[in-house]
């Protein structure tokens, strides 16, 4: 694992935001623009605040999403509402530049347009992991774990929902992975995906690979480091 441990949650905010930004001008300066997957979760609302003060290039951005809830953008519960009031209502990125995951839509049909419009290859996927180990909208024991193409309708069971979610394949075709993931409640998780216990299967975010992790002590506590 490559492990980025902070002092704080907000420490590990701020290194992921000035890493992102930094990753942004670089992928600019290469190829013209940036493109960026952001998460859900409360993780990432802090980083979106420190991410409002930092300069970018932000015409020059595009921003996705890995998942959303089956809920239309206005939900409290929507992944998109979330990133829209702490980060995208604060930058001058063009609207046209901000591609939601259309949770209000057939599932496998918001999916499947979903995946028609992504570029071929995102620069960063930005992700968070639950204390269950998922990750996405990729939960335990879901079809989704064992799924092809890019982009899916994912049964969760155990939250009786339908989620939209990237898979495996998307996830780990893009330049670069990064995982936010803070507080003490992932502890025990994180150290079992270290040493490889339950798999894919129990833990989802297992199968993410050659992934950056950015921790506070609190969740890193347990790690071998």
């Amino acid at each position: 694992m490559n492990v980025l441990v902070s002092p704080t949650p907000e420490a590990a905010a701020k290194l992921a935001a000035e890493h992102l930004a930094r990753a942004a001008a670089s992928a600019i300066s290469e190829r013209g623009s940036f493109s960026v997957a952001l998460s859900g979760g409360s993780t990432p609302k802090l980083m979106y605040e420190v991410l409002r003060g930092l300069e970018m290039d932000w015409a020059h951005v595009h921003v996705y999403f890995s998942d959303e809830r089956s809920v239309g953008p206005d939900s409290p519960d929507s992944n998109y509402r979330s990133a829209k009031l702490g980060l995208l209502d604060h930058v001058s990125i063009p609207t046209a530049q901000v591609h939601r995951m259309e949770g209000e839509r057939d599932p496998a049909q918001a999916a499947a347009d979903y995946a028609a419009l992504l570029p071929a290859q995102l620069d960063l996927v930005l992700l968070g992991m639950g204390d269950d180990g998922h990750t996405a909208s990729l939960f335990p024991d879901t079809e989704g774990l064992t799924a092809g193409g890019r982009v899916i309708a994912n049964w969760v069971p155990q939250l009786d929902t339908w989620r939209i979610s990237f898979t495996f394949a998307e996830i780990n075709a893009a330049r670069g992975r990064w995982l936010l993931v803070t507080g003490a409640s992932k502890a025990g998780v994180l150290r079992e995906v270290q040493n490889g216990i339950d798999g894919v299967a129990g833990h989802p975010v297992a199968g993410v690979h050659d992934a950056t992790w950015y921790l506070d002590a609190a969740a890193a506590a347990e790690l071998s480091l």
